[in-house]
Order: structure tokens, then sequence, then C-alpha cells
């Protein structure tokens, strides 16, 4: 049966809990089998059979298939897209159902969709603090008994798969995931006739960015799309109680936006600011980022020569990174005929060496550690440094074991951000912070 796939936009309209009933039965395809009965009337007597029966005809009625309704973002469906059809082939008993929905509208519709008891069996989240949420509310179904029955191990999906645990029990597998990496410009280099970057510490990171800002040119980019690279790559979260590590890499964001000037500061990295178009420029010689950048930078200038390296680590630290994933999950009230084919599409998706060249050849990272994509995405990713990539210890950028993670962050967020304006001291900042952060976790309690 051919796959239904829909995109879906809310438009402002959320009015579906009533028409829809329970895990798959909406979207189900329904395979209807009559059985013919042949009533035979003849005057005439029945022909002569030479002593044998006649044989009843065998009628073959169609086996139905599992149908499997699948969610996903519309920022995946070229690859989603991939996945379910090499699923499929394998899997000829199953159909899967795509509904794609638009990325900005996705978060809403997956609450109105489980409030509302919507035709939905597996289905994609964005992070770890949504399947944390949702598991706590009980709208997940653990994945324990099926990993062990499957033969799944999560813990090989990487060090962040754990942000996927809630109360002692998996309830997502990692999809692809992201890392962050160091980006630095090859022909600045060269002219400046400088080894280009490698491992080093933040120390040495600084200083080379220092002496690298003159003459027009920065030394590196740092985008303050989060304050928290460093720590989190330590595996050090704003919701410890020790902070010495958040502290230090604030300490260090300071001295390279305010004292050092060695890289663009907060005021320069506006709401407008394009950090891949000014890297194109060629006027700075590095950039802290994500492997996203990769294709960025090529659409930027195609011309462009650059190259990647590690991360920075604190002293003491070696190979380590920070990062995100997002996750596949089941939904609690899946119906129990349909379990077995919702983890094996799960399984193939998150766990096979098929699925993960899938995403590689749509340019994705999967989080599954295949060697055979390894070698493809080296092949299609020539860019020096691109290695550093399936050889880091990748942990999550932030705490999203925490339910109350996101209010924390942007709590920090918004203090840090005062210090690093120089418009109050680095103290004042942890200050407040620690105190607004004791008033958001009360709340939880």
């Amino acid at each position: 049966m051919k796959k239904r796939v829909v995109s879906v936009l809310l438009a402002g309209v959320m009015i579906v809990g009533t028409m829809l009933t329970g895990c798959g039965s909406a979207g189900q395809k329904e395979t209807e089998t009559a059985a013919a009965q042949t009533e035979q009337e003849s005057a005439e007597p029945a022909a002569e059979t030479d002593g044998e029966e006649a044989q009843p005809e065998e009628q073959n009625a169609s086996a139905e298939k599992i149908v499997i309704n699948l969610y996903e973002h519309s920022d995946a469906e070229s690859y989603v897209t991939d996945l379910v059809e090499a699923f499929e082939k394998e899997n000829e008993n199953v159909d899967v159902n795509v509904t794609f929905v638009a990325n900005d509208d996705y978060d809403d519709k997956v609450k109105v969709m489980l409030a509302g008891g919507g035709d939905v069996d597996v289905f994609w989240l964005r992070d770890a603090g949504q399947v944390q949420t949702l598991a706590a509310e009980g709208a997940l179904m653990p994945l324990d008994d099926l990993c062990s029955a499957n033969e799944v191990d999560p813990s090989v999906l990487g060090d962040f798969q754990s942000s996927f645990s809630y109360d002692g029990q998996t309830y997502g597998l990692s999809t692809t995931k992201t890392m962050y990496m160091l980006f630095y410009n090859k022909a600045l280099f060269d002219e400046a006739g400088l080894p280009y970057p490698e491992a080093m510490t933040w120390d040495e990171y600084g200083e080379l960015a220092k002496s690298l800002t003159k003459d027009g040119k920065m030394g590196s980019m740092m985008m303050n799309w989060s304050y928290t690279y460093g720590s989190d790559a330590r595996g050090e979260y704003i919701t410890d109680d020790n902070l010495d590590t958040v502290r230090r890499w604030v300490e260090y964001l300071y001295q390279w936006y305010v004292t050092d000037h060695s890289h663009y500061n907060l005021e320069e990295m506006s709401t407008s600011f394009d950090p891949y178009g000014k890297f194109a420029e060629g006027n700075t010689y590095m950039m802290i980022q994500g492997n996203w950048t990769y294709d960025l930078l090529k659409a930027a200038d195609p011309d462009l020569d650059f190259g990647s390296a590690p991360l920075p680590v604190f002293e003491g630290d070696e190979n380590v990174t920070c990062g995100g994933t997002s996750a596949y999950v089941i939904n609690s009230k899946c119906g129990e005929e349909k379990i077995q084919a919702a983890f094996d599409l799960m399984k193939f998706m998150c766990y096979s060496d098929e699925g993960a060249m899938i995403y590689v050849e749509n340019n994705q990272l999967p989080a599954y550690p295949s060697e055979e994509a390894k070698e493809a995405y080296m092949e299609l990713n020539t860019v020096d440094g691109t290695e550093y990539l399936f050889e880091a210890n990748v942990r999550m950028e932030g705490d999203g074991t925490k339910l109350y993670y996101n209010e924390v962050k942007n709590a920090f967020q918004q203090e840090m951000e005062l210090a690093l304006l120089d418009t109050c001291s680095i103290d004042e900042a942890f200050d407040n912070f620690l105190q607004r952060r004791d008033e958001i976790i009360a709340t939880y309690e």
C-alpha cells in the first residue's frame, strides 16, 4: 500500500481532540474482504463426476497490514521519507503513514495531538526537555524491555542518550546529533605563516585569538546563542550545586568579548548578525560553531577555503565537546498489536547501519556510530578535520534531565548578558542568577 504523507499547518486552528479516537485509529488503512457465496440452481440433474467430488473454490483474502502513524517536523521531510521507504521495503507487513508538521508549529501540534488522543504511534521530539516532560506526564512508553528483547543498547548512541531517561527508564532513542567545533580560515593562517589550529586548551585558544586580532582582522567569533558551551562540554551544568567551571567559562567570555576585544562583542552580534556570511568575508581567523557550519559556509561562499578542528577544552580534559540530539518516542497509548512494529521502525531509524547511511546521504550526522556511514560521510565532506565529528565524546548541551532547565537557562542568559555587556560585575550577575534559580526550582518542589 502506498504511504500517506501529509503536511500540516496549525495556522491557529487547534480543533482536533474530539475527532481523534485513540492511537492509530484515524489513519489506519483497512482491507475489506467479502466471502462470496454462489448458489447453483438447476432444473437438470447434476453432472456426473465419475466418482470424484468437486473441490470448493478457495478464496485468498489479503492479510491486513500493520499501520504505524509517524509524526515528524517538516525540516526532516527529505530524509525521513527515504527512511520510511527503505523500512517498508524490508518490512512488507507494515505501512508507515507519515504526517509532516511545519517546524514552527510542531511542538504545539504534539501537545494537542496527545491531549486529544490523536492517531500517533511514533513521533519525533526535538530535545531532552520534551522527553522528560512527557515521560513525567505518562504520555510516553518506556523502552527498556523492548530494547533488551531486540538487542538494542541505547548507550551506544552516545553520552547524551542518557538524557532521554526518566525515573530510571529509557523513553527515547537518539536520531541525529550536532556538536560544536572550531572552524578556521586557511588562507588567513597561510598569510600569517602559522600552522592550522589543532587540539588546544581554552587558555591557548584565547591567547591565539588575541594575538591574531590586528590589522583589521578579528581573532575569532563565538555567537551568543549560549553562554555555556565550555562548561557543558566538561559536563558541568547551570543546575549543578558546584558552578566553578561555569563561572570560569563566563570569565573567559568576558575576557574575549570585553577585555581583549578578540571576538565580536554582544552589541556587534545583533539579531541581524550573520555569522556565516561574516566569516566568509575573509576577515576572521576562527569561529566556534556547530557541525551544520560545513554546509552554511559552503553556501555563503563556495570558494572559501576553510578547515575544522576539535573544540578547545579545559586543562586536563581531552577530546570532549557539547552538542545536541533529538529523539523518537512511542505514544503510551499505542495499541498492543502495534508496539513491536513501532519499535522496529524506531530501531531502523536510530540503530542500524542502513538508517545511518540514509542520514549521511542527506548530509545529516547520525547518532548511531556506523563505520560504513562514517566512511560515506568523509567522502561527501572533504573539509580538513571532518574526522573529529566521529572521534569526540559529545556531552549534552544543557541539562535536559531537569524539568526546570529551560527556565533556569533563560535566567542565566539574562543575568550573564548584563555582565558581558559590562553593565554589572560577574559577582553581581551570579548572585542574581542564584537567587532566581532557587525561586524557579522551588516552584517544581
